[in-house]
């Protein structure tokens, strides 16, 4: 028990000294003030963004075969090729509607040529034969023309009698009627051929769908093997093996969704940009090729992709910088609560973007505004005197024990909220400024 209490006491004075220590230290800091050196190195203004890695496109693999899934042969997550077998159906209920549209083939094939003997026929001799029928009775009935007026002109008692000039009469009234029905017959022959050229028709028509629904029937049963449509990964395989799926010809909805296969050829990143940085993006950070309004193409001709100018950063990967160029900027806006944003699309040109999965929230950070090789002053280091800003240094060295810090009149230019720019001042490269005052100066300025 003894023990335990000795170090415990052993334990408190060696934190408190720690602590005494450490504040020793930072009140010691204050007393002397804290100095950093004025660096050469380039200096940067970004703009950011959030917004969601996609793929180039995503395509949903129907299939416009039925049948039941005898085998998936990929996951997801799977690279493919274009025209890789994806899955297998059963071929059997294919095959039966394949035969069933043959059988309907020779059917309509049959009544085709049906069609077109009969329209020969009824060109051929319809016609013909009911022409013949009218010539025939046009001459039987010249002949009872001739007949009767003949026998009428001579008069009863005068080599004829009552009976003869009557059945003359009789004979030549009813060919007068199988004249008329004999120009109805050949009109007859003429509207037959009329309706046998329409059955031709028809029939043509039957055979050409009979001719499309057989071709379909056989796509449908090469689709009972799928296959991919792209070079591309497999996002989602979504039917297991068992599983009976319906065409998409059969039903409303369209079909079974089977897989969903994404382009990786190009990744991008969809940004939100504030409208307060659109403007500045669209006119100094983004190429001409991708800018609308005017004649954004005939600008950009010839003009060849900047450099990496935008920097991605995504939750997964916390300690990689992606790398990408503005390919496209949109004009319609994006209004939520009041907030009105653009969207902007990056495409990832580093080698690191297959790492990179849809979906994923990333932070973006454009580079608006650059300066190469410049001075550069800690931005805490600035302070005004006398309506000028400047810097603080230490004092000479040889004036006294505790030279009081001695201030510099400075010009700045950039700024981005850490390093400033340094345009103009007494300053160079190593000089060390102050970005905390000692603690007599602060207490003076105060």
């Amino acid at each position: 028990m003894k023990k335990a209490v000795v170090t415990l006491l052993v334990l408190a004075v060696v934190l408190l000294g720690w602590n005494s220590l450490r504040n020793l230290r930072v009140s010691m800091a204050d007393e002397k003030g804290i100095l950093k050196e004025v660096r050469r190195d380039d200096l940067t203004i970004p703009i950011n963004a959030t917004g969601e890695i996609r793929y180039e496109s995503v395509t949903e693999i129907k299939s416009e075969a039925s049948g039941t899934v005898e085998e998936r042969r990929f996951q997801a997550g799977d690279l493919i090729n274009r025209d890789d077998v994806l899955i297998l159906l059963s071929r059997d209920d294919e095959k039966r509607n394949v035969d069933r549209a043959e059988a309907d083939l020779v059917r309509a094939d049959a009544n085709y040529k049906r069609a077109r003997i009969t329209l020969r026929e009824r060109k051929e001799i319809g016609p013909k034969r009911a022409q013949a029928n009218l010539d025939s009775i046009i001459a039987q009935l010249n002949d009872a023309k001739y007949d009767y007026e003949w026998k009428q002109g001579l008069g009863l008692g005068r080599g004829t009698n009552e009976s003869e000039l009557s059945r003359a009469k009789a004979l030549f009234g009813r060919l007068q009627a199988n004249k008329k029905g004999a120009e109805a017959e050949l009109k007859q022959a003429a509207i037959a051929v009329e309706l046998a050229e329409e059955d031709v028709r028809l029939m043509t028509a039957a055979h050409t769908v009979a001719e499309e629904n057989l071709q379909d029937a056989n796509e449908r049963l090469k689709e009972t093997t799928i296959l991919s449509p792209i070079d591309g990964m497999v996002l989602q395989m979504l039917v297991q093996e068992g599983e009976v799926i319906q065409t998409g010809k059969a039903t409303f909805g369209g079909g079974t969704v089977l897989a969903r296969i994404a382009d990786i050829s190009k990744v991008y990143v969809r940004a939100e940009v504030d409208e307060a940085d659109f403007g500045v993006i669209r006119d100094d950070v983004a190429p001409l090729s991708a800018r609308f309004g005017g004649n954004v193409a005939g600008a950009a001709a010839g003009e060849a992709m900047s450099e990496a100018t935008v920097k991605v950063r995504v939750e997964a990967y916390p300690d990689e910088e992606f790398f990408g160029v503005i390919e496209r900027l949109y004009p319609e806006p994006r209004k939520a609560a009041s907030v009105v944003t653009y969207y902007v699309d990056i495409v990832i040109t580093s080698d690191n973007r297959e790492k990179l999965a849809m979906g994923m929230q990333a932070d973006v950070e454009f580079t608006a505004q650059s300066v190469s090789d410049v001075l550069l002053v800690r931005h805490d280091a600035i302070h005004e005197e006398e309506g000028q800003l400047g810097v603080y240094v230490p004092g000479p060295a040889d004036a006294q024990a505790d030279p009081e810090p001695r201030f510099i009149p400075c010009g700045f230019g950039m700024d981005n909220g850490i390093y400033a720019q340094l345009v103009r001042g007494d300053l160079k490269e190593g000089d060390r400024v102050y970005t905390k005052l000692p603690r007599s100066t602060d207490d003076e300025d105060d």
